[in-house]
């Protein structure tokens, strides 16, 4: 019997913002990556050079003391409490999520509704194991196996963390995992099935809503990863298609991923009023200067050119998307409905460390007036929670509701219904390090 666990914990629901998929190396020498020294001298110097807050190192730390170099990091990482986002992974790892957008699960995200006790499906992904069983957004799991989850949720505080290592660990994830589920019009299913690989999309929804503001295009995107540059494309080719007068871009679940396509994202949104500007002035330490980004539509061939566009997005919303939220900023009407961002204006570069990949933060991120002060968060102009009451595009979406209802009216809604969110990711919120957001945004198996 082995461990479900760190599959379920693969890294799309992502975790920073860096300059493109080219990496760079800090060594793959043999005689270096034997030696757990060198490999802790390698890490420092790197630090040392390009880390955004290389003057925050404490240089008396005893290198041999450390028995990996993800140990090092971290004690990098303490001795700076505002860094809450570096980290690394295996090479293999990245490749499979960022390059190969691929990955071995169930296809599924969930997230806890702590009012009813029950687990919420938040997404399925493409032609995922899922998906073919008949799992979709909004759809309420009672059960995997024999655990009923409204016993565990009810409990007082429960360790997210803790159960839903314990829980898969005692699954025999070689066999089929039989799921049971409520669906949206409250028929009771249950199917079972195997793990596979899940490749990843990122765009789950392009869709035209008519109202009183006319054609309004509603884009779902979750995440910045180079594979969808071209689906990116063909979305907007539709927007075109369809002549629409408005959009709403939905990234409540985006956490991020190179600053390529969230420039791209950006660029086919503004189009002609922000070709030829910056989008973004990056600032780097004392022993690097940043080059500044234009807008780049990455060899898009379809945009359109918004005076103004709606942002649906939550604390889960990091990152890129926070970067393309601000990189419009000086240039059209953004406004931004549910809940405010996660902030993280900073990002980092791509540098592999024999096996491992450093993503540790080397640079501040700022739009073209200069501003970058959102470590926390961007707010909303009008807020909205995230109740999962449907399908993507539908209207009973209290989030995508607001949106359209400030684009038909200018102004945010009257409705006093609790704008705090009863949905919450399957762990309790940490910032004590990377590694905690990238478990609290881990709903994903």
């Amino acid at each position: 019997m082995k461990s479900i666990f760190s599959m379920l914990l693969f890294c799309l629901l992502l975790q920073g913002c860096w300059d493109s998929q080219q990496i760079s190396v800090i060594t793959v020498d043999p005689k270096v990556c034997q030696d757990q020294t060198l490999k802790n001298i390698a890490l420092w110097d790197y630090m040392d050079d390009w880390y955004l807050w290389n003057e925050s190192l404490d240089h008396s730390t005893i290198l041999d003391d450390f028995t990996s170099i993800e140990d090092l990091l971290n004690n990098i990482k303490e001795n700076n409490p505002v860094d809450r986002f570096s980290f690394m992974m295996t090479k293999a790892d990245y490749d499979d999520q960022f390059v190969n957008a691929t990955n071995v699960g169930y296809g599924m995200a969930v997230k806890v509704d702590e009012l009813n006790n029950e687990l919420v499906v938040s997404f399925v992904f493409d032609n995922s194991n899922a998906q073919k069983i008949g799992l979709s957004r909004g759809d309420r799991i009672i059960a995997i196996n024999n655990t009923v989850f409204n016993d565990v949720i009810s409990q007082e505080n429960p360790d997210w963390n803790e159960f839903w290592s314990e829980f898969w660990s005692a699954i025999d994830d070689s066999n089929e995992v039989s799921f049971t589920w409520r669906t949206l019009d409250d028929a009771i299913v249950t199917q079972s099935m195997l793990l596979s690989e899940v490749s990843t999309n990122t765009i789950f929804a392009t869709k035209v809503i008519e109202s009183a503001a006319g054609k309004i295009g509603y884009l779902v995107y979750n995440s910045f990863i180079d594979p969808s540059s071209a689906d990116l494309n063909k979305a907007f080719a539709y927007f075109n298609d369809e002549g629409v007068d408005e959009l709403i871009v939905d990234l409540r679940y985006n956490h991020g991923g190179t600053s390529t396509m969230s420039n791209q994202l950006a660029s086919q949104i503004g189009g002609d009023i922000v070709a030829g500007n910056i989008y973004n002035k990056p600032t780097n330490n004392a022993n690097h200067q940043s080059d500044i980004e234009m807008f780049n539509l990455n060899g898009a061939q379809h945009y359109l050119t918004m005076s103004r566009v709606v942002f649906i997005t939550t604390e889960e919303s990091a990152s890129g998307s926070e970067v393309l939220i601000n990189s419009l900023k000086p240039y059209i009407e953004v406004k931004l409905v549910g809940q405010k961002t996660y902030g993280k204006p900073v990002g980092m570069r791509v540098s592999q460390l024999c096996d491992q990949i450093v993503l540790a933060i080397t640079n501040h991120n700022h739009n073209a007036d200069g501003f970058g002060d959102f470590f926390d968060g961007i707010p909303v102009d009008c807020p909205a929670v995230d109740t999962v009451a449907g399908g993507w595009g539908d209207l009973n979406d209290p989030m995508l509701a607001e949106a359209v209802y400030l684009l038909d009216n200018n102004q945010c809604s009257n409705n006093q219904v609790i704008k705090r969110s009863l949905l919450k990711p399957l762990y309790k919120k940490s910032f004590d390090g990377f590694d905690q957001f990238k478990r609290f945004n881990s709903n994903t198996f």
